[in-house]
């Protein structure tokens, strides 16, 4: 049994402290200055600002400390329109003994907030700005208004930041997202008009957050009675903590943009955030009045009776599809949980083309019937679970590098007449509307015979990493990425290999193809994708690598209508996996990197040592962070170096404004500000080795591997574990759960456990129905959708999909404890 206690560190003054009392002073030391360097670099290059950019930046000090405004105006100009896309690191936490975050911004930013400081400092200087803006930001900020595009207008704000109106032109922007339930944005935009809707400095330590942190932290569970006059004298000093770009001087109604935060939270459904938000409005604006909810009111007085009367929308809630990976492009999809089946049983099943591991050339150095002896979490090397089926208006879709599939939910039937050749479920080729033809991943001596190197005992594409399948959807648009996943395999190799393209299907033409967009041109370079990419109207986002000595990251923006590539943001150049975990021989490495889509903005984890958000619409940095990177110490043997790297699709998961990430070269679970990238909590390095983030509650973030972790969202602490102790290899998990409705459905090897999703209220994990026994089906546990009636399983060889055999009432206990979780 792990002890809960040991695992969650936060980002505050006393964290250095923890590593002595959980370990002792000796054996911290010990990790941080006693280990050996590996072979494998964990070095991050990074597009910092250069030489020249510096040189900028002191001229414009110097402007400013003579006085020379106009001089420090025009530098100031000529840097950001030639350098504003470079990086600049912008602080740092060093929140325990060897582990350090890193925050960069783009130098625009960095020097909006930096000017934005001074004249605050310096009323003279901004006097003399807005006299030669004003005139031309007041047009262009209310054209971007009345077109009411909330992209116009944020890039007319960005252009005019300092001008006279931008405080009311953020309000308006606010005002806008939220009516498209951009729920971060519009808080990001409203909280910009002000520093003091973030947590102030705080040097009496009543607060209970660091200064810059979201301020509804700073007070949940504060003392009021106590504390009233000092936060509000604190809020109203509050002139630089906060690390957003904020107005320098705004006369608009703070009492107006705390009712609008409080309304924000309540409508993504974060309840204890709206109310914690509602209390700082009746404690230091009890009042105010103004226009909410369609007339003019008490804030506190409607938003109090809002909230105590209806529930606002949950977040990640999908009625009966299952569009990509996660269920959403927030990675936090919910699935409907149309009844309560007291069980399944199995409806079809098809066979997929199961995978396995690359082996070294003598052979396996695991033993097959030990798993073990495998260092795999959730699978093993020769059962791995490789695909994530999709479902789109009562189809199930799955792909895998050379063919596309489709079948009717409830029938098993090939979905299009082109799938219909094939009538043997057990082909591989049955359902597939889009065959590339033969596989490249195959060994010569088994496959080539006769060939003129039948002989050689070796296998195509030698790569580090699980191969892994996904596919996404947007209406009836599909995306599946085709063609190997291997990414900088040896020459030799490959000239065999065909490269991975992003193909697009219209599902409502029975999937014909009406786009292919690959990664290279002749003129780009040897580039390749990630993983599927995101289809959002006509729009593809997608990771993608750029091979070579050392590897470079990028996420990138296509108009698939007519394949043009609409931006590239390159973000860090690393060491690749493959040449530096694997001694014996030269390797490339498969990678499934999959960005996320949040209210207009994509967070991507590039699983080398950054993780990046960029405006969807123009590819601009709104904040990089540099996270600590664990030693990957290189091998001889092969299976030990794929464990390293088996958490390969692991997306960003982003709620309530938090981005929770684990990097497979990371060995802690971190959230961060989604705003500004800031470490909000991590969770102690080493405590536990989770393989998913299943997505998140209105509480807790679920995390699964060998067991499934309940972490609390806003603190990081582990809450509970499932289950506490596992009595063999077929209790731990054994693939991808899912959650449903108010239920998180776990798989081990023999069966699929339902639980509720919330704990009760001794945080305790409650069944929510019998677990579903697929060992007496011959049948295995695999990576989990469900549709509607519907339970698909994905397991390594098949998919299997099964219907309620019955419906009952949830036991006694269980409703009593899930009502009281509620």
């Amino acid at each position: 049994m792990i002890d809960l206690t040991a695992r969650i560190t936060r980002s505050t003054g006393l964290v250095g402290a923890l590593a002595f009392l959980l370990f002792g002073a000796s054996q911290v030391y010990g990790q941080v200055g006693e280990v050996v360097r590996p072979e494998f670099s964990l070095t991050v290059e990074l597009p910092e600002i250069k030489n020249d950019t510096k040189n900028l930046l002191s001229q414009i000090d110097q402007h400013l400390q003579q006085k020379n405004w106009q001089d420090a105006i025009d530098t100031l100009n000529r840097l950001i329109g030639s350098h504003g896309d470079e990086l600049i690191a912008r602080g740092s936490d060093q929140v325990d003994l060897g582990s350090q975050y890193t925050y960069y911004v783009d130098l625009k930013s960095y020097l909006q907030r930096r000017i934005a400081e001074y004249s605050r400092q310096t009323p003279e200087f901004l006097a003399v700005y807005r006299q030669r803006v004003d005139p031309l930001a007041k047009q262009v900020l209310d054209q971007a208004k009345a077109s009411r595009d909330p992209a116009q207008l944020a890039a007319a704000i960005d252009d005019y930041f300092l001008c006279s109106y931008t405080d009311e032109a953020l309000l308006f922007l606010g005002d806008l997202l939220l009516e498209q339930a951009r729920f971060n944005e519009a808080r990001t935009a409203w909280e910009r008009i002000s520093p003091r809707f973030r947590t102030p400095d705080d040097p009496s330590g009543v607060l209970l957050a660091m200064p810059g942190q979201p301020m509804w932290v700073a007070v949940d569970g504060i003392d009021w009675s106590k504390h009233r006059n000092y936060i509000k004298q604190r809020l109203n000093e509050n002139a630089s903590s906060s690390p957003l770009v904020t107005i320098p001087n705004s006369n608009l109604d703070p009492a107006s943009i705390w009712a609008r935060l409080c309304l924000a939270s309540w409508l993504e459904g974060a309840e204890d955030r709206a109310r914690s938000e509602l209390e700082l409005l009746k404690q230091l604006y009890p009042d105010s009045q103004g226009y909410l909810g369609g007339r003019t009111t008490n804030y506190a007085t409607f938003l109090a009776r809002l909230i105590e009367t209806s529930h606002g929308t949950l977040p990640g809630l999908s009625a009966k599809n299952w569009p990509t990976f996660a269920g959403d492009y927030s990675r936090n999809g919910h699935a409907k949980l149309v009844q309560a089946p007291g069980t399944y049983r199995p409806n079809w099943s098809v066979t997929l083309d199961a995978q396995v591991l690359s082996q070294s050339t003598g052979g396996s150095t695991i033993d097959d019937q030990n798993d073990q002896s495998s260092p795999l979490i959730a699978e093993t090397e020769k059962a791995l679970n490789s695909t994530f089926p999709i479902v789109q208006d009562r189809v199930v879709i799955v792909a895998d590098e050379q063919r596309v599939r489709a079948f009717d939910l409830e029938s098993g039937l090939a979905a299009f007449p082109t799938g219909g050749r094939v009538f043997d479920q057990t082909d591989l080729e049955y359902g597939a509307f889009y065959s590339a033809g033969r596989r490249v991943d195959f060994d010569f001596d088994s496959r080539r015979r006769g060939n003129m190197l039948s002989a050689m005992s070796i296998k195509f594409l030698h790569a580090l990493g699980v191969p892994r399948f996904t596919s996404s959807t947007d209406g009836n648009m599909l995306v599946a990425r085709v063609g190997t996943t291997a990414i900088g395999v040896p020459m030799f190799q490959a000239q065999f290999q065909e490269a991975a393209d992003m193909v697009i299907f219209d599902m409502s033409k029975q999937g014909k193809i009406i786009a292919r967009i690959p990664p290279v041109t002749e003129l780009s370079g040897p580039w390749s994708f990630e993983g599927t990419a995101i289809i959002r109207g006509n729009r593809l986002y997608c990771g993608m690598t750029k091979s070579g000595v050392r590897d470079e990251s990028a996420v990138a923006c296509f108009d698939w209508t007519t394949s043009q590539m609409l931006w590239r943001k390159s973000l860090s150049i690393t060491q690749p996996y493959g040449s530096g975990l694997v001694q014996e021989a030269d390797f490339g490495h498969r990678s499934h990197n999959l960005l996320t889509l949040k209210d207009g903005v994509l967070y991507y984890n590039t699983n080398h040592g950054v993780i990046a958000a960029l405006d969807a619409q123009r590819g601009e940095t709104l904040w990089l962070t540099h996270y600590p990177r664990r030693a990957l110490i290189p091998s001889t043997r092969l299976d030990l170096a794929h464990s390293l790297v088996q958490r390969n699709i692991n997306p960003c998961v982003v709620t309530q404004g938090l981005v929770i990430s684990m990097p497979l070269d990371c060995d802690r679970v971190f959230a961060l500000d989604a705003a500004t990238g800031q470490l909000v909590w991590q969770t102690v390095p080493g405590g536990i080795e989770p393989l998913h983030i299943l997505g998140a509650t209105g509480e807790d973030i679920l995390v699964s591997g060998n067991q499934l972790f309940w972490i609390q969202l806003h603190s990081g602490k582990i809450r509970a574990e499932f289950p506490k102790e596992a009595r063999s290899t077929r209790d731990r998990g054994f693939g991808r759960g899912t959650l449903v409705g108010d239920q998180v459905y776990w798989p081990t090897r023999d069966a699929v456990y339902r639980l509720n999703a919330h704990l009760s209220k001794t945080s305790q994990v409650v069944e929510a129905g019998s677990p579903v026994d697929l060992a007496q089906f011959g049948e295995e546990g695999g990576n989990l959708v469900v549709s509607g009636d519907y339970l698909i399983i994905a397991s390594p060889s098949r998919m299997t999909v099964y219907s309620p055999a019955s419906s009952d009432v949830l036991p006694p206990q269980a409703q009593e404890s899930d009502t009281s979780s509620n």
